[in-house]
């Protein structure tokens, strides 16, 4: 079977309950699949093809609902794009994956630059010829026809790049499956769950909602990640299951702290993608009582690699463990000769099995470094216990994991060398109790020129955002070097902290 199947199945069984929620509206199994069985066949139409790439990019609500699943329902090569990213990155990832069209809410139309390609808007204004909703209309009734193997590719998932060139990570039906199957039978949801899809749907959060859909729960749709909302939205809609980057759960923390909601139907607050303070956790369950959840993985692996329930969660000896490895993958802890270490040895934690990407898009050999002897290499250091408890101790690559957003550091050097005024930077990470790691990066000034550190920060947003500008940036006569002149990171890093 292939991903569009979990609604088509729920839809049979349930078709008058409620599938989704945005604000005031509701949206029953019976109407949603309607509807995204309509819109996927115009988006077939309007690409001329079956199985069209197309990019999505807007934000939570129902129309976004609505087209992501018309893109399963016509088997097209869904590219999720995150609103929060710059122009030149969403421009960089767009001729990356090089869509056939793009599904874009009226909202985001300025957020990169215009393409050659079809642009439908979702939730456009009156008369809009580009219209979704005039699209679903035009094929009402109709349904999608075409071919795939579940070893095809179901998506292209951006996760950043090294040297500028952005990394799309190419995920087949069969994982996107797995996925499911596993978020499923981990977290062990056997009935309706209602879910509120808090953080961007183009990322993490996105990935619960066929797992809720397939079980018949609803998906609750909110663009405000503000947590007086998040918190009202719990409570209103009895929320049983949330998924969050630890910056969104600290500020939920001191929001229940200030003016608590009633949140008994919550039964998995479920943190991940980055890491996260011990005492803060800790701070969770008081705040929120046994609920609190984590998982592990990464785009190549997507979201569940390993899981840890509220049970493990609340024994004091796992509450720095990412958990136990998920059903329907397998996980080992490899040296640097590639054999599997025992429990207890510090290593790389490598994964392999159906959960596994592809590769990386036109990066064949990028996909051979990542990809050897049948393991995803993570890049990701830690250990397993003998319990079976995975632990993350360090990364062995340079990406920096910023409030649940990958940053790679040759991005932010590459932009702030684009400033007139610096010679020479590094960047890196360092621990922060709030985003988990904030990016930050010591430079050298070109002789005879000036800069702030707010100046080139500000200056950085533009290039990248605010999610991969650093925090902080150390300015300094001399960077640490080797002794055939390279930058030293590490000692770069090091001196910051010492700062």
């Amino acid at each position: 079977m292939f991903p569009i199947e979990f609604l088509r199945h729920a839809a049979a069984a349930t078709p008058d309950a409620v599938a989704a929620v945005d604000g005031a509206r509701r949206c029953t199994y019976r109407v949603l699949l309607e509807r995204c069985e309509a819109l996927g066949a115009g988006l077939q139409a309007t690409a001329g093809k079956p199985r069209p790439t197309v990019a999505i990019l807007g934000p939570n609500s129902l129309e976004m609902l609505v087209a992501l699943m018309a893109i399963h329902a016509s088997g097209a090569v869904l590219v999720p794009l995150n609103g929060r990213n710059a122009r030149a990155e969403l421009d960089a990832q767009i001729a990356r994956a090089r869509p056939d069209l793009l599904v874009v809410h009226r909202d985001y139309l300025d957020r990169f630059t215009p393409v050659a390609q079809p642009v439908l808007v979702a939730n456009a204004e009156a008369g809009d010829p580009r219209s979704t909703e005039d699209l679903e209309q035009r094929h009402q009734g109709q349904r999608s026809d075409w071919q795939a193997t579940l070893a095809d590719i179901n998506g292209i998932k951006f996760t950043g790049g090294s040297s500028g060139v952005p990394k799309g990570v190419m995920q087949s039906f069969r994982c996107i499956n797995t996925l499911v199957a596993n978020v499923l039978i981990g977290f062990g949801l056997q009935g309706p769950e209602r879910y509120l899809c808090a953080a961007p749907m183009t990322h993490g959060a996105g990935a619960m909602i066929l797992p809720t859909l397939a079980r018949g729960g609803c998906v609750v749709m909110t663009a405000d990640p503000g947590a007086a909302n998040l918190l009202d939205l719990m409570q209103r809609e009895r929320i049983t299951m949330v998924w969050m980057p630890p910056t969104m759960l600290y500020t939920l923390i001191d929001e229940q702290k200030a003016r608590p909601r009633e949140l008994s139907a919550l039964a998995h607050l479920i943190w991940s993608a980055a890491p996260a303070s011990p005492a803060r956790l800790r701070e969770a369950q008081q705040v929120f009582g046994p609920v609190v959840e984590t998982m592990y993985g990464q785009t190549e692996a997507p979201l569940i690699v390993t899981i840890a329930r509220a049970a493990d969660c609340a024994d004091p000896r796992r509450i720095a463990s990412v958990g136990r490895v998920a059903p329907l993958v397998e996980v080992a802890i490899l040296g640097r000769d590639g054999q599997r270490l025992p429990p207890g040895e510090l290593g790389e934690v490598c994964v392999r099995g159906d959960l596994v990407m592809n590769g990386y898009l036109g990066m064949p050999e990028e996909t051979a470094r990542t990809i050897r002897d049948g393991w995803l290499h993570t890049g990701d250091g830690g250990l397993l216990d003998a319990d079976g408890f995975l632990y993350l101790k360090d990364r062995l690559r340079d990406v920096v994991i910023s409030g649940g957003f990958n940053v790679y550091p040759s991005d932010v050097e590459a932009a702030l060398s684009r400033h007139p005024a610096v010679s020479e930077v590094v960047v890196f990470g360092v621990p922060d109790a709030h985003w988990g790691e904030r990016v930050e990066a010591t430079l050298e000034l070109r002789a005879g020129h000036a800069a702030t550190p707010d100046e080139l920060i500000a200056f950085c947003k533009v290039q990248l955002g605010s999610v991969k500008a650093p925090k902080r940036v150390h300015i300094t006569s001399s960077l640490p070097r080797s002794p055939v002149g390279k930058v030293q990171r590490r000692e770069a890093r090091d001196a910051a902290m010492r700062r």
